[in-house]
This record gives C-alpha cells, structure tokens and sequence, in this order.
C-alpha cells in the first residue's frame, strides 16, 4: 500500500537496506512484532530497519493480523480474528523452537497488538519465548497476565504513559479496549493487579517489569503519546536491548 511504501521509502533513506532478516540461520534468534490496529505497521516496520541497521542477527517478521490500511474499529472489536492470529503466532513460535532449538523468541507488541502477543503466550508452554515487549498496551489495566507471564522466561516489560489520553484513556472508554473492556488502558495507566495471593501467580509477577514514561524519552521522539514508541530512536535505544539473550550467570 501507499503507506507502507512511503514509510519504508524514508526508512531506507535513513538506515540504507537492510540485511534479510526473514532468512533463518541456525543459531539465530527470532522477534515477532505485532503493531496496533489500522493496519499502519509502523513500529513493526520501524524495528526491523533499526535492527537492521545495527546488525542484529534476529530473524524478524511483522506480524499481519489486521483487517487491512483503516480498519482500526474491525481490529479492535472482531474477537474470533484477535484470537485465531494470537494461536497463529503461538504456532509460529514453536515450530520455529523446533526447526532452531536453543534459539530464543522474542515477542513485541504494540497497541493493539498487544493483545495478540498476550493471547499468543497463554497458548505457549512455560518459558518458550525469552522476552516480551508491550509498547502502550491496549489492553485493561486489570487483565490477568499470569498465564501469559508464565510463558516468559526472562521478562515482560511494558511501556506505558500517563500522557497518551486521547488513544489510550478517551477512545478506549468509547470504543474498548482490545480485551473488549470499556475502560482507560493499561498503556495510560500500567497494569493494576491486586497482589496475588497464590504463590504462583506471585512468582510469574516477578518477571513483569513496567516502565513509565519520563520526558528523558522525548529526546528519542516519543512525547508522551501514542505514536511515540514507533520512534526508530526510541526503539533502538529502549527496546532493542531487551531483545537480547540473558546472561546465562542471571537464569
């Protein structure tokens, strides 16, 4: 599409051509992103060129889940589509686990997306995917993520912001959020567990980390708002390093 094109074209002008990072090799990892809804694809697009750039040896691929360029409202609101991606993914990340054992899988979520990446993770078993990412989180403040975090080996970590109010806080009271809950969103206000009084519950809780937004960020482009995590600056210099594998000393 047009937009994509455009996008693309500017992130070539900025990074040059990246490597192929569909190829898989042995020993590489892999990093499946999942953008929001609207089908604009630009944190998915923004990432593969940054890593790129640095040379990254992930496999990466941007997740098509959507309904097409636009279509945010039938993304956000059609379950049965939300839901058959998100096991799609999950087959993605374990016959890649069995194609390239010992290599680690990354999940990156944004918006919307996040919601797949969540989703996917419940249908995986314990400690298949090494780190997850969830950039303004669409989802409910309350949303159990036990059983998604017990698929975690290292950590979730979650970017959220107390400034994107419009997205996040105002259009997810009207329309939903991606779990279908008319509220403000996990990515306005971080995710709200009570503490969990089973000690496993607790235990998968400990691998959840939540950043907030600071205006320190703002030197990387994102603001505050929605758009901002889609910035290549501030995925190189906040995301990037997290889709890396754990010192074997920190397992």
């Amino acid at each position: 599409m047009l937009y994509s094109t455009l996008v693309k074209g500017a992130f070539r002008s900025w990074y040059g051509e990246p490597p192929d990072l569909s190829a898989e090799h042995e020993g590489q990892g892999l990093v499946l992103v999942a953008d929001g809804v609207g089908g604009l694809d630009l944190c998915g697009t923004a990432l593969r060129y940054v890593m790129g750039s640095l040379g990254v040896k992930h496999s990466v691929r941007v997740v098509t889940w959507g309904h097409g360029f636009g279509r945010w409202h039938a993304d956000l609101t059609n379950v049965r589509n939300r839901d058959s991606r998100a096991c799609e993914i999950a087959a993605e990340v374990a016959a890649f686990r069995e194609r390239v054992p010992g290599a680690p899988v990354f999940l990156v979520g944004k918006s919307g997306g996040t919601g797949l990446v969540v989703k996917a993770l419940e249908h995986l078993p314990e400690g298949a995917v090494e780190a997850a990412v969830l950039l303004s989180p669409a989802l409910s403040p309350s949303y159990d993520l036990s059983q998604a975090l017990r698929a975690v080996r290292r950590e979730m970590v979650v970017f959220w912001s107390p400034l994107d109010v419009i997205v996040l806080g105002l259009g997810t009271r009207i329309f939903g959020t991606i779990d279908r809950i008319k509220s403000v969103s996990a990515g306005l206000v971080g995710f709200r567990m009570r503490e969990p009084r089973d000690e496993a519950k607790r235990l998968q809780y400990a691998k959840l980390r939540q950043i907030r937004w600071t205006p320190a960020m703002a030197r990387t482009g994102y603001l505050g708002g929605h758009v901002g995590p889609d910035n290549p600056a501030f995925l190189r210099k906040y995301v990037v390093p997290l889709l890396r594998v754990a010192d074997p000393d920190h397992c």
